[in-house]
C-alpha cells in the first residue's frame, strides 16, 4: 500500500457515520498550586478561564491567565465542595455543578448558580441553588450493572441545563445518559431524556468529564481521557441526533476542563496523575475539520463486500462475482490490523478484534472502498 493510499485511509476512519480524527494540543502553562485537581472551566476570553477545584476543595472559583497566574479568587460564600465537577455559563451567570457521584450514592445533588464573576468587584458573591435528583434513580447505589449517576458534564442551552452522565457500569455499556433541568433556583427531578453509546471497551476511555457547547451553539463536545466528541446539526437539544465526529487528542491524561473559546478553538485542564502527569492548561483548534468546506467522503463505486454483524461472528463476506480484493484494518488511532486478501478460495474473513471503532480500507487494484465497523 502506498503513502497516499495510507493516508487516505487514516483520513477516512470512521464509524456508524463517525470521522475519526486526530489533533495535537498545545500546553500554555502549569495550572498554579491553588488549583490541584482542575474539574470544570469557562473561558474568561482568548486569554484567561474560570475553573475551580474538585471534592473537598475550597468553594471558590479561580481566575488563571495563559501563563498560569491567578488573577482572581472568587469565594461563593454560602456552598460548600462536596463534589464540584462542571462549569458552564449563559452569558450573565456560571453554573458550579457539585454533583460529582463516584458511588452512585448521593442524594444532595446541586447545581450553584451565581452572577458571572467577570461582571462583579466583589470577590465574595452568594449563589442561588438548584437541587436535583435523578428520574429512573431509585436505589443509593444501585447495582453495579446501573451505576451510570455520577456526572461531570454539562451544558446551558435554549434556557435550561443538560447533564450528561460518567458511566460506571459494571460490565461497562459504554452509554452516557442526558438529562434536563430548569436554569432557576428550586429542587427538581432531572428529566431522562436520551441516551448514546461512544463506546466500548476500558470505561476510562469512554466516559464523559465534560462538556461545552460553542458559542454559535451549533457544535457540542463531550470530553474524555483521549478524544472529544463533537456533534454538530443538531436540531434544538436533539444533540445525539447530529452528526459526530472523534477527534482524538494524542494524549492519555486525567482531562476534566473543556472550553471554548470561539467556534473552533478550546481550553483543556487535567488534573495530575501519576505516571500519567497533568496538572496543566492546554490549547487546542478543531478549524480544519469545520471548515467552510467539510471534507467530503469518498463513495464506493464497487460494494465488493458486506458485514455481517451476527452474535457470534463478525465477518467479511466478498461477493462471489468478484476475483479478490485486498484489505486493510486501521483502529481509531491509525494502526493498522489484519492486512490481507480475500480471493475465490478464502471468500470470508472472520473479524478477530477488540472492542472498539475501526476502518476496512479494500481495493481490487483499480478503486478504495471504505467500510465503518465498529465491534461491541
Amino acid at each position: 500500500m502506498n503513502r497516499k493510499t495510507f493516508l487516505i485511509c487514516l483520513f477516512l476512519l470512521f464509524s456508524k457515520g463517525v470521522l475519526a480524527q486526530t489533533i495535537s494540543l498545545r500546553t500554555v502553562s502549569a495550572l498554579p498550586n491553588k488549583v490541584l485537581e482542575s474539574s470544570g472551566i469557562v473561558s474568561a476570553s482568548i486569554n484567561a478561564i474560570w475553573t475551580h477545584n474538585d471534592s473537598g476543595g475550597e468553594p471558590a472559583l479561580y481566575n488563571i491567565d495563559t501563563l498560569g497566574n491567578v488573577l482572581r479568587t472568587v469565594i461563593i460564600s454560602n456552598t460548600l465542595n462536596t463534589d464540584w465537577e462542571a462549569l458552564a455559563s449563559d452569558g450573565e451567570h456560571y453554573y458550579i455543578g457539585d454533583f460529582g457521584n463516584n458511588l452512585n450514592s448521593r442524594k444532595d445533588l446541586k447545581i450553584y448558580k451565581v452572577q458571572n464573576p467577570n461582571t462583579t468587584f466583589d470577590d465574595t458573591i452568594q449563589a442561588q441553588v438548584i437541587s436535583f435528583h435523578y428520574s429512573n434513580q431509585n436505589q443509593f447505589p444501585p447495582k453495579d450493572a446501573n451505576k451510570n449517576f455520577d456526572a461531570e458534564a454539562f451544558v446551558y442551552f435554549d434556557s435550561s441545563l443538560y447533564i450528561f452522565t460518567k458511566n460506571y457500569t459494571s460490565p461497562f455499556t459504554g452509554y452516557t445518559y442526558l438529562y434536563k433541568l430548569p436554569s432557576v433556583a428550586g429542587n427538581y427531578t432531572a428529566e431522562l431524556m436520551d441516551s448514546f453509546k461512544l463506546g466500548s471497551g476500558f470505561k476510562e476511555q469512554w466516559w464523559i468529564t465534560d462538556a461545552d457547547i460553542s458559542p454559535d451553539k451549533k457544535k457540542l463536545v463531550l470530553l474524555s481521557s483521549d478524544k472529544m466528541f463533537v456533534f454538530s446539526n443538531f436540531s434544538k437539544a436533539d444533540f445525539f441526533k447530529g452528526t459526530l465526529k472523534i477527534i482524538m487528542l494524542g494524549s492519555f491524561t486525567q482531562k476534566e476542563g473543556f472550553s471554548f473559546y470561539s467556534n473552533n478553538e478550546f481550553y483543556i485542564t487535567d488534573e495530575y496523575f501519576d505516571l500519567l502527569g497533568g496538572r496543566n492548561l492546554y490549547q487546542g483548534s478543531i478549524v480544519k475539520y469545520y471548515a467552510s468546506s467539510e471534507p467530503k467522503l469518498l463513495k464506493p463505486k464497487i460494494p465488493w463486500v458486506r458485514y455481517m454483524n451476527g452474535t457470534d461472528d463478525k465477518v467479511i463476506q466478498m461477493r462471489d462475482d468478484i476475483k479478490s480484493v485486498s484489505f486493510m484494518i486501521m483502529d481509531i488511532n491509525g494502526k493498522t490490523a489484519m492486512p490481507g486478501k480475500l480471493n475465490q478460495i478464502n471468500r470470508r474473513l472472520v473479524l478477530t478484534l477488540a472492542p472498539g471503532y475501526y476502518t476496512l480500507c479494500m481495493t481490487d487494484g483499480m478503486d478504495w472502498q471504505y467500510l465503518p465497523i465498529f465491534i461491541d
